[in-house]
This record gives C-alpha cells, sequence and structure tokens, in this order.
C-alpha cells in the first residue's frame, strides 16, 4: 500500500492507494479537533512511507541564468541566490534546467521554485515527526501538472492547464513545449457567477500577464485545457469561445482517471488524480524538505536493504553450500572411480614388471659393460707411444742440444695435477669413472754443463720447462730437481779445461733435472 498526504494550503488529505486502485482517504481539518484526529490516524494506522504533496498559493517561480556547470555546483549558485531574498525558505528550494542560451558565454536557463511560507506546514509536520511517521518527500502540485499534460498526451507549444484541486480554487498552469514554467491560482466565486465565466475572466487575465511577462508574443496562440466534471463542461464551452489565437479543450475528471488508469476513484476533483501520479513515481525523491523530515524513512529504507541484503546472502550461501555438496559427492564418486582405475593399473604393471624382470636384472651390468667399452674405447689414446712422441717433439726443439735424457717413467692416471711429493707416484685407474685417462711421466736428465757456464744450463732447462707449459697437449708441469753449482762462486766459469771424461762425471753430477707433467691422450 502507498499513502499519499494531499495539503491544499487549509486541509490536509490522505489517499491510501493499492497498485492502481484508489482503497480509501481521510480529510483533517488545520483545528485542534483535525490535528488531534490526524495524530491518532497516524498512530492507529500502519507506519507506511507516506509522500506529500502541496498546493499552497505561498509557492514563488522564476527563471534564472547561471554559467553552464555541473549540476553540484549550479545547485550552489542557485540556493546562494535565492536564500538572499528567502530566507526561511533554504530547505523549500528547488530548480531544474528548462533551456540553454548559446553566446560568448554558455549559460543554462533555469526554473527556480520556493515556497515563501513553510511555517504553514510546521503543525502537520510536528506532528508526523512525534508519531516518527515516515515521509519520503515532498512534491509540488504544479510542477507534477507536467506530468499529468504527457498523460493526456497534450503537445501544444504554448498551453494553460485549468484544474479545480478544492471548489473554491482555481490553478491556472502554463507550459511551453511541454516543460512547466509558471502557475498562479484564481478564487472560484461562491456565489450565482457561473464557473464558465470565472473560467474565461481568470484565462484572460492569465493570457495578459504572460503576454507582459514576455512568457508568449501578442499573436502567439495558445491553447487553454479545462479539466472538471463532466457535469460542468457544456455550462462552460457556452462562455468559453474559441478565436484565431486561443482555443479551449475540455477534459471530465471522470475520462481522466480513466486514462491515468486510477481505479475506483469517485473524487470529482483532481487532487485524487494527482494523488495517484504521485503515488507512482518510482524513485521517492520530492522537490522539497528538511533532511530531518524524512530521517525515519531513510533508516526504514536502510534496514529493507539490510534485510533484503542478508536474505539474499542467505540464499546464495545456501545455493552455495548445495553446490559444494553436489561437487563434493561428484568427487567422491570421481575419487572411487580413480581408486578403482588406480588399482588395475598397478595390476597390470604387476604384470608387465614379471616378465621385464629378467630383462632389467642384466640392465646394470649391461650399463657397466657399456662404461668399460667406452673407457677403454678413450683409453686406447694414452700410449707411452703417445707421450714419446709428444715429449720428442719438445726436445727436438733448436736449443735443446747438450741435453741428454737419462730415463723417463711412464702411467696412467685420472689425476690432473702433478703429485709435489718426492716419493713415487701410484695411482689405480676406474674404467667406470667420468674422469678423463691421462698420462703421468717423470723426466730424468742433466745438460752438459762442461760446454757451457751453469748460469746457461739453468736457462737451458727453464726453456724446456716453458716449451712444456705452452704445449696444449700438457695440463700441468712441475720442477723436482735443476741444475746445481756446488763450487765456490770463484770458479763458476767454463769447465773447458777438464778432460772428457772428467767433463761427462762433471756433467752427469752438476747437470742434473728431473721434470714431471701430465699430460693428456692423444686426438683421435
Amino acid at each position: 500500500m502507498k499513502r499519499v498526504f494531499y495539503y491544499s494550503g487549509h486541509r490536509l488529505t490522505v489517499f491510501h492507494w493499492e497498485n492502481n486502485s484508489f482503497l480509501g482517504g481521510f480529510a483533517f481539518n488545520p483545528d485542534e479537533e483535525g490535528l488531534e484526529s490526524f495524530k491518532k490516524y497516524l498512530l492507529e494506522t500502519e507506519n507506511v512511507p507516506a509522500r506529500i504533496m502541496v498546493d499552497i498559493i505561498e509557492e514563488d517561480y522564476k527563471k534564472e541564468k547561471v554559467p553552464h556547470v555541473g549540476s553540484q555546483d549550479r545547485k550552489a549558485i542557485v540556493k546562494r541566490t535565492l536564500e538572499r531574498q528567502y530566507r526561511n525558505s533554504k530547505d523549500y528550494i528547488y530548480h531544474k534546467v528548462i533551456g540553454k542560451e548559446e553566446g560568448v558565454r554558455k549559460e543554462d536557463v533555469v526554473l527556480c521554485t520556493v515556497l515563501t511560507n513553510p511555517a504553514m506546514l510546521d503543525s502537520w509536520f510536528d506532528i508526523i515527526k512525534e508519531t516518527e511517521t515516515a515521509v519520503s518527500g515532498i512534491w509540488s502540485v504544479p510542477l507534477m501538472s507536467e506530468k499529468l499534460i504527457n498523460e493526456l498526451e497534450l503537445e501544444d507549444d504554448n498551453l494553460i492547464l485549468i484544474t479545480q484541486q478544492v471548489p473554491s480554487v482555481m490553478r491556472l498552469s502554463f507550459f511551453r513545449k511541454g516543460k512547466f514554467e509558471i502557475s498562479r491560482t484564481a478564487r472560484v466565486s461562491t456565489d450565482d457567477t457561473p464557473l464558465g465565466l470565472s473560467i474565461s475572466i481568470e484565462t484572460e487575465q492569465t493570457l495578459s500577464f504572460l503576454t507582459n511577462q514576455r512568457y508568449i508574443g501578442f499573436d502567439d496562440r495558445l491553447t487553454v485545457h479545462i479539466v472538471t466534471s463532466g457535469d460542468e463542461i457544456e455550462k462552460i464551452r457556452t462562455m468559453c469561445i474559441d478565436t484565431p489565437l486561443r482555443s479551449y479543450g475540455f477534459h471530465a475528471i471522470k475520462d481522466v482517471q480513466d486514462k491515468i488508469g486510477s481505479g475506483g476513484l469517485k473524487i470529482q476533483d483532481c487532487g485524487g488524480v494527482f494523488s495517484y501520479i504521485c503515488s507512482k513515481q518510482k524513485l521517492p525523491i520530492g522537490h522539497y524538505g528538511p533532511r530531518g523530515l524524512f530521517k525515519h524513512y531513510y533508516e526504514r529504507l536502510a534496514s529493507k536493504t539490510l534485510y533484503v541484503a542478508s536474505v539474499a546472502m542467505i540464499l546464495l550461501s545456501t545455493f552455495y553450500t548445495l553446490s559444494l555438496v553436489s561437487e563434493t559427492n561428484i568427487m567422491h564418486d570421481e575419487i572411487k572411480l580413480l581408486n578403482q582405475q588406480t588399482v588395475a593399473m598397478e595390476n597390470n604393471y604387476t604384470k608387465e614388471l614379471e616378465t621385464l624382470e629378467p630383462i632389467l636384472e642384466k640392465t646394470e651390468a649391461m650399463k657397466s659393460s657399456v662404461l668399460l667399452y667406452n673407457k677403454i674405447n678413450k683409453s686406447k689414446k694414452v700410449s707411452p707411444q703417445s707421450f714419446m712422441i709428444e715429449i720428442s717433439k719438445v726436445f727436438t726443439l733448436s736449443g735443446m742440444y747438450d741435453t741428454e735424457i737419462t730415463s723417463i717413467e711412464w702411467q696412467s692416471t685420472q689425476s690432473q695435477k702433478v703429485q709435489n711429493i718426492s716419493t713415487k707416484f701410484t695411482q689405480s685407474i676406474n674404467f667406470g669413472s667420468e674422469q678423463e685417462i691421462m698420462q703421468y711421466a717423470t723426466i730424468k736428465g742433466f745438460i752438459r754443463v762442461s760446454k757451457s757456464s751453469l748460469k746457461e744450463s739453468v736457462e737451458k732447462v727453464r726453456s724446456i720447462i716453458n716449451a712444456l707449459k705452452t704445449n696444449k697437449s700438457i695440463v700441468d708441469v712441475e720442477v723436482f730437481k735443476m741444475p746445481l753449482d756446488v763450487r765456490s762462486k770463484a770458479s763458476l766459469e767454463n769447465e773447458g779445461g777438464a778432460s772428457q771424461g772428467d767433463a761427462v762425471a762433471l756433467d752427469a753430477d752438476k747437470g742434473q733435472f728431473e721434470i714431471r707433467l701430465i699430460m693428456k691422450g692423444r686426438k683421435a
């Protein structure tokens, strides 16, 4: 259910609506008894959020030109401009853009509406606040008239809509191309003056006002649409005569109610029509009102939102839980199937392995045989012959004469470093290892010192060592003995005066050298 509080400037009427059907209404006068009855009504009925409509004389309309800025900045400009004139109406100011003006500076044409005497609502609002009644907004009847002409599909460029919400007052609202611009109220005579005559007179006065205020030109055509009781239409028609610049249209309230879809409404004034239009607003955001008046409505809205969100979360959680249970059952069945497949695969694997076991037992031996073959194949490159060939190349170089080799000791090795020990080096060869097999040799000999000085003998040994080190096949070279002079420093001269036998003995004694080296096997 929806309810609308309609305030006509004197009496407050409550309309109850359910979907498109009118359920009933209550009227309250602004006296002490009426206010008490209104309070009792609010306390004894369900606190359904209410919408308030105001149709009062104390409503001003202005057009302002403001710079073309954002909505928040425009709102601040309008509020600042109007609050200078309407200090008591800061919560009752509304504006909307109705046009634009192009020029050096872009400007928006803004329609501003203000309730100039909001204090007349205080007695009703005090009761609403006291009973903590939820109110969603306050709407202006003249501004809502724009929705009525849209419902009636009235498309005249310049249009006046005349309605009666109470028998003693008529409202004349002007629209340009379907957009509301201004409205005024006029008293309806309660004596014997015909209603048609009052409408004709007020139409002429309104037309004169619009022309003087330049809302329309002197030669602009104007259409006047009158919404009234069906019984009054023929009487009014006789007194409202069409002219070349002015024409009249008539709409029975019953036809209007049928057109907009408000069922069950028997009231013969437009207050019920506007209350229905207000109840159909999808977004309950009104034109006026202080924030404090809407506090309980927004609290209810927040509570309802939280409730809906919690229900949605519960439903979502339930759905998610059921989904997880379903997925768990599916996964359980899949695990069972996989376990069965695993057992079958293990059985097949065992059967296949049993046939391969005799072959697999020979695998390690085959692997060792292959490694041994590879090592033996490589070790054929490591032989005394290959070593002697490389060493003879070094010792036959120019400058190696007067050198005599007395012994060469050779063996295979997997070490890449000459052992720095005086004892004889021995090592067993592991053919299964990945290490390369190389050649380890000890070369002994002497330099004929008798044919040169001891210093030159030492240099000659060093030349041999350098030649060995520069050979790409030799990995490491170490000297364990060099020619040595055992005589005094005064006799370190050429020994040419000695006999040949003595010289050979001297060479073998003083010119001895010993070199140890490690050399790679020959390249295939």
